[in-house]
């Protein structure tokens, strides 16, 4: 095959296919505090990943670094170190955020949390059929459910990635707070 001349294999394909793919992740974002400018590398990378939902869902399954992933892991790992995280503070850091968003493309692929319907809508229509499922059961026995039913769209509703990301930021910015650096220690019974 004509393809092979230029590459060894598929996995070779794959690679460059998904470097491709991440050389559309805007890394250049410059204004605000390191919080803020690492939220918009990991927002382009999630919408990145949006827009090429059959590459994120290979690249979840491991593909070889390239010279654009590389780019981003540089341009995240320096902002987390030049705001003061350790080393291995920031490699966690790093790696917290790029689980959180790989894994919830990989999600969105495999578990949608809906109710048990034939025809679940789709990315763009709100949990309608969850909502009135969780209206419908026992109250008395399963109140939580029954509260926030109709929020449980599962990772593909609006606002879903961003609210976590906020959330992993804000602990990150308390982790890093206490003295100017992050601990690296764990709490005593704390792993």
């Amino acid at each position: 095959m004509a393809l092979y001349n230029h590459v060894r294999d598929k996995e070779e394909l794959v690679d460059l296919m998904v470097d491709l793919m991440l050389g559309e992740v805007d890394c250049s974002a410059s204004q605000g505090d390191w919080a803020a400018q690492l939220r918009a590398l990991v927002c382009s990378y999630h919408q990145v990943l949006s827009a090429h939902r059959g590459l994120a869902r290979i690249y979840s399954v491991g593909v070889r670094l390239g010279p654009h992933g590389l780019l981003m892991m540089e341009r995240a790992l320096g902002l987390l170190l030049q705001a003061g995280f350790s080393p291995p503070d920031a490699a966690n850091a790093f790696f917290a955020l790029y689980t959180y968003t790989v894994g919830f493309h990989q999600m969105g692929h495999i578990a949608t949390l809906n109710a048990p319907t034939p025809d679940n809508g789709t990315d763009d229509q709100l949990p309608e059929p969850m909502a009135k499922y969780s209206m419908a059961l026992p109250a008395e026995q399963i109140p939580s459910v029954g509260a926030v039913g109709a929020h449980l769209g599962g990772v593909r509703r609006k606002g879903g990635f961003e609210y976590g990301l906020d959330t992993l930021l804000t602990g990150l910015r308390v982790k890093l707070a206490p003295s100017g650096a992050a601990d690296t220690t764990a709490k005593e019974g704390v792993s």
